[in-house]
Formats: C-alpha cells, sequence, structure tokens
C-alpha cells in the first residue's frame, strides 16, 4: 500500500503543470472563444488594428508585471514581505510610465487615442494584480478559477460588441478581462485555504531557496523581460502589415501556453528531461498544426481567411519551437548569478537591431526575419548555457 501511494505521488508530482496549464487552458479557451466571436463579427482592418494595439498595449504589461513577477514570487516564498511591497511600488511606476509612452506612440503612429483609452487601464490592473502570491503558494487551482470568471465576463462582452458592431465595445473586452482578474485575484488572494489536511495526507512542501544576491535578482528580472517581451517585440518594431497580426494572435496562443508552463516548472524549480517535455512537446505540435494545416487553423478563427494570412501562419510554423527553447534556456540561466547580464543584452540587441538595421517591407520576409532574430538569440544562450557548463565542470 505504502509503495503505492508513493507512485500515486512521484505521478502527482509529475504532473503538476497540469495546474497551472489548466488554468491558462481556460483562459486560452476563453481566449479562443473571444477570438471567434470577433474575428466572424469584424472586418479584417478593424481586427488589424486591434491587435496592433492589443501588441503594444502587451509590451506594457510585460514591463509592468512579468519582469518581477518571478522575483515577487521568490520574495513570497522567503517570506520577505517588505520587498515584495517595494516591487509592486515599481511596477505601478513602470506601468504608469508604459502607458504615457503608449499614449504617446498611438497619438503619432497608430490613432487618435480616442477609442483606444480603456486599454490603458491593463498595465496598471496587471502592476497591481496580486496574482504572484497565489503562484508562490503554488494554488493554481484558484488561478483557473480566477481565469473562468474572467473570460467568461469577456465573452459576454465581445458577444455583446459583435452583435452590435461596436467598436466601443470592442475595445473593452480586453480591460474588462484585466480588470475582473485583478479584482478576482485581489479576493482569492486574501480568501483563507482549506483546513489543513489531515496527517496521513500530509505532504511537505518543497522550500526553495530563495535568491540571495543582487547580482541574481538582476539578471531574473532581465530574462523575465526578455521571455515577456519576445512574442509582441518583434511585432511591435518591425511589422506593419495588419495581416501579420492577425497570425500575431494564433502564435499568441502558443506563447500564452509556453508561458504557463514556464511558471509552473519555475514555482516548482523543476529541471531535466521533465521540464523538456513540457516545454518542446506541445509546441512542436504546434508547429506540426501549422504547417501541415495552415488553412485549417486559419479557417477555425476568422470568418474569411486571405491566402496571404494562411501563408503567413505556414511561413511562421517553426515560431512556437523557437519560443519553447528559448524558454529553456531562460529557466536555465535565469537565476545564475555568472548570467546576470546575458538577458539585458539580447534585448538591448533586439531592439537596437530593429531600430538601426532595414527590415524587409514583405509580410513573409518579416516574419521569416523574426524566426531568424529569434534563432540568432537562442544560439547566444546556448552558448552562454554551455560555457557556464564547462566553467562548472572546470571548477
Amino acid at each position: 500500500m505504502n509503495n503505492c501511494c508513493r507512485a500515486m505521488d512521484r505521478i502527482t508530482q509529475s504532473l503538476y503543470p497540469v495546474w497551472l496549464i489548466a488554468a491558462n487552458l481556460i483562459a486560452r479557451l476563453g481566449g479562443m472563444v473571444i477570438l471567434l466571436i470577433l474575428g466572424h463579427g469584424f472586418a479584417a482592418d478593424q481586427l488589424g488594428s486591434y491587435f496592433n494595439m492589443l501588441a503594444v498595449i502587451g509590451l506594457g504589461v510585460t514591463c509592468a508585471q512579468a519582469g518581477t513577477g518571478p522575483l515577487l514570487i521568490r520574495l513570497q516564498q522567503a517570506q520577505k514581505h517588505h520587498w515584495a511591497v517595494a516591487f509592486v511600488g515599481l511596477r505601478v511606476l513602470i506601468a504608469l510610465t508604459a502607458v504615457l509612452w503608449i499614449t504617446f506612440k498611438t497619438n503619432g503612429d497608430i490613432a487618435p487615442l480616442g477609442q483606444y483609452w480603456p486599454l490603458l487601464l491593463i498595465p496598471i490592473t496587471a502592476a497591481l494584480s496580486p496574482d504572484w502570491v497565489i503562484s508562490a503558494r503554488t494554488e493554481f487551482s484558484r488561478l483557473s478559477v480566477i481565469a473562468l470568471i474572467a473570460q467568461t465576463v469577456g465573452i459576454i462582452i465581445a458577444t455583446c460588441a459583435a452583435l452590435f458592431g461596436d467598436p466601443h465595445l470592442l475595445f473593452a473586452v480586453a480591460p474588462a478581462i484585466s480588470i475582473v482578474s485583478f479584482v478576482a485575484s485581489v479576493v482569492f488572494t486574501f480568501i483563507p485555504t482549506q483546513a489543513a489536511p489531515t496527517k496521513q495526507t500530509k505532504r511537505p512542501s518543497p522550500s526553495p531557496a530563495p535568491t540571495t544576491s543582487w547580482q541574481a535578482c538582476f539578471g531574473l528580472i532581465g530574462f523575465t523581460l526578455l521571455a515577456g517581451l519576445l512574442p509582441n517585440l518583434d511585432f511591435v518594431l518591425l511589422a506593419s502589415d495588419s495581416t501579420l497580426f492577425l497570425a500575431q494572435r494564433v502564435f499568441l496562443i502558443c506563447a500564452a501556453f509556453l508561458a504557463a508552463i514556464s511558471s509552473a516548472l519555475f514555482a516548482k524549480q523543476q529541471s531535466g528531461h521533465l521540464r523538456d517535455i513540457w516545454l518542446l512537446g506541445p509546441m512542436t505540435g504546434a508547429s506540426f498544426l501549422l504547417w501541415v494545416w495552415p488553412g485549417l487553423v486559419a479557417g477555425v478563427i476568422y470568418a474569411d481567411p486571405s491566402d496571404e494570412l494562411i501563408n503567413l501562419l505556414q511561413t511562421g510554423a517553426l515560431w512556437p519551437v523557437l519560443l519553447a527553447m528559448l524558454s529553456r534556456h531562460i529557466l536555465i540561466l535565469q537565476e545564475n548569478p555568472a548570467a546576470m547580464w546575458v538577458g539585458w543584452l539580447c534585448l538591448s540587441g533586439l531592439i537596437v537591431s530593429a531600430a538601426f538595421l532595414p527590415s524587409p517591407t514583405d509580410a513573409k520576409d518579416i516574419l521569416l526575419l523574426m524566426q531568424l532574430r529569434l534563432g540568432v538569440v537562442l544560439g547566444l544562450l546556448y552558448l552562454c548555457h554551455r560555457q557556464h557548463v564547462r566553467r562548472v565542470a572546470t571548477s
């Protein structure tokens, strides 16, 4: 009986990312439903402009939330609450700065702010959200409930927007999801957990070692920003074709699943082959689907997908696998003090190269360039990892 219990415990531990993936699956399924509703309710040019703005907002959210998210998890697990509050204050300052930057960019490059203004609430709610407390406690089932509530509200608003053809409701969908997620996160953070398990079922929870050095903290923030910005960065910096942003919404579904898996692996400090299977397995399947049946994927999401969109999805088929391999190396290096500058340098290199090097005008060539840039960053991270392995072996 004891052997059977131990075997079941090992199986449960090996499947732990399922809980966080379940939360993200609810969010992604809700997002898929919303995308289907909007994709069949609005014209492609309207959606292209909307998705363009969401990509810009995504950069602001990443800067405000994702950059310090893992560090806040470690601080919460180490019971360093004063430092955690300080970093939340920093997140709010970053969010306000992002809102100002987005406002200037929107007025100059995309459109007068007008109906876009509700989207500016998203970085602020993301910065204030205490969902990192729930992740630090590894209460991933609560994240599922939060996602379910928020996506239900989003589906209702998206349905109303499509039925009435109201662009103002279109731009209220994402802010409503963000605000509801924030409120639900606050509620679930302060709701006490259930009664402690009995002696027979109680298991000691792992006590992850907190990040102790400022070098590790600095590197963790840099790598987390790199991982969070990669799905949106090149699209914002290089893309101008609205069809590219229609294709990006499909790629972002893969990126969201990958982010959920990476978060669970980080919270549990998973390493080895199990980490690689969780990261690479789903994204290999996604790449295969985009390569073999891009028309089917496009036809499910959009009412009348163009041949250009279908070709773009097939051209970008390697994008999910490249992002998964990058996520693997980021997880390996992000808490290594010796690699504290690597994430920052890769991120700076991507921004500077996009600003100063000429980029193609054809959407297909731009997508190929994006994948090439991901491959270059992947090669750099691989070399850094190999250098670290050699240094450890010789020490």
